[in-house]
């Protein structure tokens, strides 16, 4: 196993208090494979990569396990940190407009991961950046590599911040939101790219998205995250074909399909809670169609409704709708009790 998150929670300080941001997150990520987190603006998805990554603020409270290859980055002192960081994990930011230096070429800033984490002449680097850029597919990289940000369109800089986060081979790849700024047709192409890059260095990627479509593209797996708690876990196909959570079936609603004709798209009323405000019980109890009493007051646990599908749902703790028996292999319809 490449990556093992287990029980991660994160507090953040405002004004004198803590606020709880990620509760008792866990997952796994193979090699060769591509995760998938998903759900809507404030759902704790950056969150959960900025928390494997441990770019948060002194005073966050970071409570659980995160292995790498079984080495804990937990545990790791900020020098410890500064050696895996760029090399071992990589993260390709949201806006590569934000994320680059204005005041640095390209080629300094792919350069700067090569400085630090490897023991190549200056010469060596700068033949190293000129392959990583071409590796990424951008033309005349001997020219680009003195560019500047400003220079280069959209697509372009984030090709150059996915040359930085491959400069040193990682292992594991985070990318929060990489194609969001970016037309469709570029889009293919960075998710293209990026797939290549995976199956030619066996790496993990994390893919943190809102974006079902970039989803189905090219994850193995997938989480569905709301207000800072896994809501359902699965394989890809599994999880399309058959959603489980009402989150996640809102979710999948609210995807126009082809061949289908509807006056109006789904939607999901209300808004992600804040985490002042968070519900006692089922964190989305009141935007779901389906709440019972129960709901609003207890929060459920993770329970299998599937092969490798899991769902935290009181319909299935419950109902037992369709719920999975693991021991033996088929679905079995649990009585109903208050």
């Amino acid at each position: 196993m490449l990556l093992n998150v287990e029980n991660l929670s994160l507090s953040l300080k405002k004004d004198g208090s803590y606020l709880k941001i990620l509760d008792d997150v866990s997952f796994q990520v193979e090699k060769g494979e591509t995760l998938g987190i998903v759900g809507e603006s404030g759902c704790g998805k950056s969150m959960t990569a900025l928390s494997i990554m441990r770019l948060l603020p002194d005073k966050a409270k970071l409570e659980g396990k995160v292995n790498l290859e079984k080495k804990e980055i937990t545990a790791l002192s900020k020098k410890q940190l500064e050696k895996i960081r760029g090399n071992q994990i990589s993260m390709i930011f949201q806006d590569p407009l934000t994320s680059l230096n204005p005041l640095h070429s390209v080629g300094k800033q792919i350069g700067e991961a090569l400085y630090l984490h490897t023991e190549l002449s200056k010469i060596e680097r700068k033949q190293r950046v000129v392959h990583l850029l071409k590796e990424v597919g951008l033309p005349r990289a001997d020219e680009i590599v003195n560019e500047y940000p400003h220079q280069l369109s959209g697509g372009m800089r984030q090709r150059v911040m996915i040359a930085i986060a491959m400069a040193c081979n990682p292992r594991l790849l985070i990318c929060d939101e990489p194609t969001t700024a970016l037309d469709v047709t570029v889009q293919a192409q960075i998710l293209d790219l990026m797939n290549k890059l995976k199956q030619m260095n066996d790496m993990g990627i994390i893919m943190i998205t809102h974006d079902l479509g970039v989803v189905a593209e090219v994850c193995d797996r997938v989480i569905v995250m709301y207000a800072g708690k896994v809501v359902e876990q699965g394989m890809a196909e599994e999880l399309f074909a058959n959603p489980k959570h009402p989150y996640t079936i809102g979710l999948m609603q609210s995807i126009p399909k082809l061949g289908e004709r509807k006056n109006q798209l789904g939607s999901i009323p209300g808004t992600v809670p804040s985490p002042k405000n968070m519900p006692l019980g089922c964190r989305f109890a009141d935007r779901c169609n389906k709440a019972m009493d129960i709901c609003r007051g207890k929060q459920p646990s993770t329970v299998e409704v599937g092969p490798n599908h899991t769902a935290a749902c009181w319909l299935y703790e419950e109902k037992g709708v369709g719920r999975y028996d693991a021991s033996r292999g088929e679905r079995s319809e649990a009585t109903f009790h208050h």
